[in-house]
């Protein structure tokens, strides 16, 4: 089940600094999984600049990724075809782990039946609603804090090589209480990529694999580095088997009336 967090209006910031960007690209250039990525890796980083103050309206989301067994509920109401995660037990296939291997076409048809079930409009978060769930109005680098620590999500670096339970890693949870803001498996959100106000349009190896305004993914994976876990990193449905672990979690319109309880 499901507990609907609720993030109280407020001031966030959106993106990074180029100090940040440097920051990051120090510490995380010797540490790549592909060697190949190391003389694209800065400008991979640049798409998060120019860092921005945006005013953010409330809005409830979901603590946790959606699990397979409520996605289990959606594939046999509606007919549907079932994702790889509700079979690939080796890769973490058990009911109370992120549901993966889902299209963004998918995760939006799950979200007008998960609407449906409950009476209440039910959508992706947006990019920044994303962010900010993650880090509140602090420039946090990830969901817990400045600094990387790998005990605290599944990616790469934690060797577990499977996706996790969603409510596994208590230490980092983001500033709100949701979990998996970091690793387990990447994220949909509703925006598509554009260069932020400011910023330059980045041309990179998914621009030439699926062409401008892919649907961008957030948090990174158990089967990648830890620097698609930083809360900033714009990231998008590469065409590759080991970037396939794709999930979401979804958001509702703040009600004055909801109670932070289990849908």
């Amino acid at each position: 089940m499901l507990e609907w967090i609720k993030i109280p209006s407020g001031n966030a910031y959106i993106g990074s600094s180029l100090e940040e960007i440097n920051r990051a690209f120090l510490f995380w250039q010797d540490k790549l999984l592909d060697d190949r990525y190391i003389p694209s890796f800065k400008s991979f980083l640049m798409k998060e600049y120019p860092q921005r103050e945006l005013s953010i309206p409330a809005f409830e989301i979901s603590d946790v990724l959606i699990p397979n067994g409520l996605y289990q509920c959606y594939v046999e109401e509606r007919n549907k075809s079932k994702p790889e995660s509700l079979s690939n037990r080796e890769l973490g296939g058990g009911v109370d782990c992120p549901v993966w291997g889902v299209s963004y076409i998918e995760a939006e048809d799950f979200c007008l039946w998960f609407g449906e079930q409950n009476g209440f409009k039910v959508s992706l978060p947006s990019e920044v609603q994303w962010e900010y769930a993650a880090r509140g109005a602090t420039k946090r680098e990830y969901p817990w804090g400045d600094n990387w620590e790998p005990g605290y999500c599944n990616s790469f670096e934690s060797g577990l090589g499977a996706t996790t339970p969603v409510r596994y890693f208590e230490q980092g949870k983001s500033l709100f209480g949701l979990y998996d803001m970091a690793g387990n498996v990447e994220e949909w959100v509703s925006t598509r990529y554009g260069a932020y106000p400011g910023g330059e349009y980045i041309d990179d190896d998914i621009h030439y694999a699926l062409g401008e305004g892919y649907q961008i993914l957030k948090g990174g994976s158990f089967a990648r580095g830890g620097d698609l876990c930083r809360v900033a990193r714009r990231h998008g449905p590469f065409p590759s088997p080991e970037f396939r672990f794709t999930g979401f979690r979804v958001v509702r319109e703040s009600r004055s009336d909801t109670r932070e309880d289990e849908a």
